[in-house]
């Protein structure tokens, strides 16, 4: 496998950022189905059966069944499934939270958390081949990220209901939500590194994630939570239903991109995608295009650059050295 740090960082780069995008169309659809009866626990069982779905079917079409059941059996440890679990709180706790302080502190409250944590877990190696060292580049990275997104709250953002005390213990939550799902990124890259292949990593994921939220789900049901609930005809609404799919290209991608970026600039970029998608969904809409948005856009497209800039050679030598002492 390719060190980190080495020719393909940028192609890396490029498929994290794409998957940002992937993410909003992700959670437009999810958010739909939502919206049209399924409520948010639903709507997130079937994004996640449906990322199972998909995965499955890509190892098939591959060929790749059978040498993945041998992968399993011989390499697999449970861990590889739990961490599947750790995007179960990012789902239910923005689909919670966005009723209560909008969309935009809810996004950087679970931002925030991510970029905290992921530098924590690219400095002690996790998910990543060798460690990346804090260094003040990278520190500043992470500020200038979290200042960007703060530009896109404090100008784009209209009054939080609920009072302060609620929006910070929202805030709060959805903070240690997004950095629970570092770890997810992160255990996916040591998986991949395992087997080479990230749409194992894929499948363990989504196996550990519908496995969980599937007990949630039935805990709903035993508690009488799910009555009422109404799922929209699959023929007049079929698109509502992709989430799933989308969630599968999601977590190959990256835990792909994680081996050769880190969780740090993974998270930088997958949030670029992000913005960037919602500059152009407001070019294209009647809704016109925020100031703020184009600057925190411009501070964490900044922020990833500074952060991949003088890494690259620096692993390079790394992987040289190591390669010369195998």
């Amino acid at each position: 496998m390719s060190r980190l740090g080495g020719s393909l960082v940028v192609p890396a780069a490029v498929v994290a950022a794409v998957s940002g995008g992937v993410i909003a169309a992700q959670g437009q659809l999810n958010g739909q189905l939502a919206q049209a009866g399924a409520g948010s626990l639903v709507a997130g069982w079937f994004s996640y059966v449906g990322t199972l779905v998909t995965t499955v079917l890509i190892l098939v079409v591959r060929g790749r069944s059978r040498s993945t059941t041998h992968a399993l059996r011989r390499d697999a440890r449970w861990w590889w499934f739990v961490v599947g679990l750790c995007g179960i709180p990012i789902v239910l706790g923005m689909a919670a939270g966005i009723p209560v302080v909008g969309v935009a502190l809810a996004s950087v409250s679970a931002v925030a958390g991510q970029t905290v944590a992921s530098l924590g877990l690219d400095a002690r190696g996790v998910g990543v081949p060798e460690p990346i060292r804090l260094t003040g580049r990278r520190v500043l990275a992470g500020l200038t990220a979290v200042a960007g997104l703060a530009v896109a709250v404090i100008g784009g953002s209209g009054a939080v209901e609920g009072g302060a005390v609620t929006s910070v213990v929202v805030g709060l939550g959805l903070f240690v939500s997004g950095a629970v799902l570092v770890v997810q990124q992160a255990g996916n890259g040591s998986v991949t590194a395992v087997v080479g292949d990230p749409v194992v990593a894929g499948l363990t994921s989504a196996a550990g994630g519908t496995a969980g939220i599937t007990v949630l789900l039935g805990a709903a049901a035993v508690a009488g939570r799910l009555d009422g609930v109404a799922l929209p005809d699959p023929a007049s609404s079929w698109y509502v239903y992709l989430g799933g799919p989308l969630g599968a290209v999601i977590t190959i991608a990256a835990a792909w991109a994680v081996a050769h970026l880190g969780t740090f600039v993974l998270t930088l970029a997958v949030v670029g995608g992000q913005m960037l998608t919602a500059v152009a969904l407001d070019l294209a809409g009647a809704v016109g295009l925020a100031w703020p948005t184009v600057v925190a856009t411009a501070m964490i497209g900044a922020a990833t650059v500074l952060a991949v800039q003088r890494q690259a050679p620096r692993r390079a030598i790394t992987s040289t050295s190591v390669d010369a002492s195998t």
